[in-house]
């Protein structure tokens, strides 16, 4: 695939990068370069070394974000960058890699796959390097202005104290862009960085409905697999509410169910349920906060009998 050049005079350089203090004068470009100029754009990005947590939350908020038609912007290196691209990309969605280093030498080298992925699957890859440029420590936080420039709003999902994603949330600070953070412990290193953001004015967001209100997306697709599939489910409420009807989704149902009054391993409520373990924990862990679930030790569940 060839290589273009674009300066900041062609018409097909991103109109979103011309707004920013120091956009450079020129990109070089692989892929679908109208992607430069897609009508909604959000960036996410993260720890390279991120938790399981993280790695679940990234993959769901892509996931549905691509899915309705929002373009990923991230930039390729290991962790929660990684992982937003190649969700997009598995929802047949658009996603955007920004490099700080030349076409020549990829980095992370871990990532050469998924550069390949991105351009095989539609996406679109710029550099404001020469593709001779190697890595340099350095580079990056500069890059950091092209991932906030080329995003109508910015989600951090984990971040250390000090770190790339920082600097691009304070790209997004100067720009005037909405910054999006999802709440961690206080007791994770990788969700310092998130919870200091949510300090100091970032968006507190908790599910994608919430990052798509901002674009005036309705998640359609969700409405349109839930509509009619609420099911009631009669369980035991104790003493003064026995019986009592409570209402749940099917996702959450079907989990609710193939649990038993003995305690059952993730890994076993997974292969019953044919699904990921990825997937159960989150239904899981919503049915553990509400009360129909308890975790009698790490990792098992059971139908909470005092519920």
């Amino acid at each position: 695939m060839q290589i273009e050049k674009i300066d900041i005079n062609d018409e097909r350089y991103p109109k979103r990068l011309l707004k920013i203090k120091a956009p450079p004068s020129e990109i070089y470009v692989l892929g679908n370069v109208d992607l430069l100029n897609s009508k909604n754009t959000l960036g996410i990005v993260g720890t390279r070394k991120c938790s399981e947590y993280g790695r679940i939350v990234t993959n769901d908020f892509a996931r549905i974000i691509a899915d309705n038609g929002v373009c990923i912007i991230s930039g390729l290196a290991m962790g929660i960058d990684g992982i937003a691209h190649n969700t997009a990309i598995e929802k047949k969605g658009k996603t955007i890699a920004v490099l700080g280093s030349g076409f020549e030498n990829i980095y992370p080298k871990e990532n050469e796959w998924l550069f390949y992925k991105i351009m095989q699957n539609g996406g679109c890859i710029i550099s404001e390097y020469p593709p001779e440029t190697v890595p340099d420590k350095n580079k990056f936080p500069i890059r950091n202005r092209i991932i906030s420039g080329l995003s109508d709003a910015l989600l951090i999902v984990e971040a250390n104290y000090r770190s790339g994603s920082s600097i691009t949330a304070k790209y997004a600070k100067q720009e005037g862009k909405s910054i999006y953070a999802i709440p961690n412990t206080i007791y994770a290193t990788e969700g310092i960085g998130t919870n200091r953001l949510i300090k100091d004015g970032a968006i507190l967001v908790t599910k994608p409905e919430e990052i798509l209100e901002g674009y005036k997306i309705v998640n359609t697709k969700k409405a349109e697999k839930n509509k009619d599939k609420v099911n009631k489910l009669m369980i035991n409420q104790g003493k003064n509410k026995r019986n009592e009807v409570k209402i749940l989704p099917n996702e959450y149902l079907e989990v609710y169910k193939i649990l038993s009054d003995e305690p059952t391993h993730i890994i076993e409520i997974s292969k019953k349920l044919s699904k990921t373990i990825s997937e159960v924990i989150p239904i899981i862990t919503i049915l553990e906060i509400d009360g129909y679930v308890q975790q009698p030790t790490t990792n098992y569940f059971m139908k909470n009998i005092d519920y």
